[in-house]
């Protein structure tokens, strides 16, 4: 139980620090105590992400909300050589993060800011300077409800680790989805000015509610990931306005990228898929004019509030004996069949995606009443000969929905070039 005390976990993370990476902590008794392993994975994250910077200029972060110990901006100091502006809010925080960086004789590397609180401003007046990063550790909880564990589940295990940090620390309005909600509001300002905005997660949910809001924003070059050390798991998510940057989507290691695909080689395989899912009142956001590579000439983000699709080929059939009508479809060009759709997991930790087309309408998402929010792109053969069409799921509450509607839209293609070899016989 001495592990529980706080001077113990004190003086156990002051000689880590010191033995292990030559940083001398002073640590206010009565502010959070950092553990260093997931500072220190966190750094590690954004260091690979940074292998994607074409430039050789000094790395330079933002550490949003430093804290007491200013232990990220050391941490990156003394391993990777980057030097920081850390901004605080409190005075106590901004007094011994100031001491820390000073006996550690960094102040050259390492600046503190003690900076207004302002929801609207979270990274704060950048002047015109530009930075290669932010991060930030934001406070958990909304409440002291959820600080103190009453809203826990009755079937989860009390927690093996002691929380050290004063409400101050851990406590804002609307909790962590309304905190980094506020950065990527601000970064949609900022644009390229910060190359990588990243953030730490304490919950799956909040990482959800971010991707979405991140969607609704366009901001589609995101990388994400999870930290899992000895019993605690948190999450880290990432994404960057610069065009510079390949477009990419880095998901969590240990959890591989849903896609579903077919083939075809209709000429007019876009202007259908637009068609159909505009029939199933599927939001569709084109993801702009930056392209992946060559050979993806189009893809668009797709998103889902419920099911349209399912049996809908039935009912339009229905309608069709029923009216006497003919079913008008948009197609064109020659074709030649159509291939087979397939699911699969792409464990590969790079899947390319595209961006930069901001999104219009309110910010935040429903992501109780979302299907799924998917990629959705169209990739031209090496020989051009034919395309390939892939979903790749990034959230939601249904995968099947999504297999099913690929299996849709690979029927609907089907036909389309089954009407124009008719035509042409």
């Amino acid at each position: 139980k001495q592990w529980y005390q706080r001077r113990v976990r004190g003086a156990l993370t002051c000689v880590l620090a010191s033995h292990y990476f030559d940083i001398t902590l002073d640590l206010p008794t009565d502010r959070l105590i950092p553990t260093l392993p997931l500072r220190m994975n966190y750094l590690l994250w954004i260091q690979d992400l940074l292998a994607y910077k074409e430039d050789d200029q000094q790395v330079v972060g933002i550490d949003v909300g430093t804290g007491a110990s200013a232990v990220y901006a050391l941490l990156g100091q003394r391993n990777f050589g980057w030097k920081f502006l850390g901004t605080e809010t409190e005075v106590k925080c901004h007094e011994a993060a100031v001491g820390n960086v000073l006996i550690n004789s960094a102040q050259g590397d390492i600046a503190v800011k003690l900076v207004e609180r302002d929801g609207n401003k979270l990274i704060g007046n950048l002047g015109s300077e530009h930075y290669t990063f932010c991060m930030c550790n934001p406070p958990f909880f909304e409440d002291t409800e959820n600080m103190t564990g009453f809203a826990r589940s009755a079937n989860r295990a009390e927690p093996k680790s002691v929380c050290t940090a004063t409400p101050t620390e851990v406590i804002t309005e609307g909790g962590e989805e309304q905190f980094v909600g506020g950065i990527v509001r601000e970064s949609v300002e900022l644009g390229d000015r910060v190359l990588w905005y990243t953030s730490m997660l304490g919950r799956k949910t909040s990482l959800d509610h971010v991707l979405g809001l991140l969607v609704e924003y366009g901001v589609m070059r995101v990388a994400v990931t999870e930290f899992k050390q000895g019993n605690t798991t948190r999450w880290g998510v990432a994404w960057t306005h610069s065009l510079l940057i390949p477009p990419l989507l880095l998901p969590s290691p240990r959890k591989p990228t849903t896609t579903y695909t077919f083939t075809s080689t209709l000429s007019s395989l876009i202007p259908t898929l637009q068609h159909n899912l505009a029939q199933l009142h599927v939001q569709c956001k084109e993801c702009g004019k930056v392209r992946p590579a060559e050979n993806v000439p189009w893809c668009a983000w797709v998103t889902a509030a419920q099911n349209t699709w399912t049996h809908s080929r039935r009912k339009r059939r229905k309608q069709e004996s029923g009216g006497g009508g003919k079913r008008q479809c948009v197609s064109g060009g020659s074709s030649r069949g159509c291939g087979e759709v397939t699911g699969n997991s792409d464990s590969s930790k790079l899947d390319h995606v595209t961006a930069n087309n901001p999104a219009s309408g309110q910010s935040g998402s429903n992501k109780n009443t979302c299907l799924f929010h998917a990629l959705l792109s169209v990739c031209k053969s090496e020989d051009k000969t034919f395309y390939t069409v892939e979903f790749t799921w990034i959230f939601g509450s249904d995968k099947d929905a999504l297999n099913q509607l690929s299996c849709y839209l690979a029927k609907c293609v089907k036909e389309a070039e089954n009407s124009i070899s008719s035509e042409k016989t």
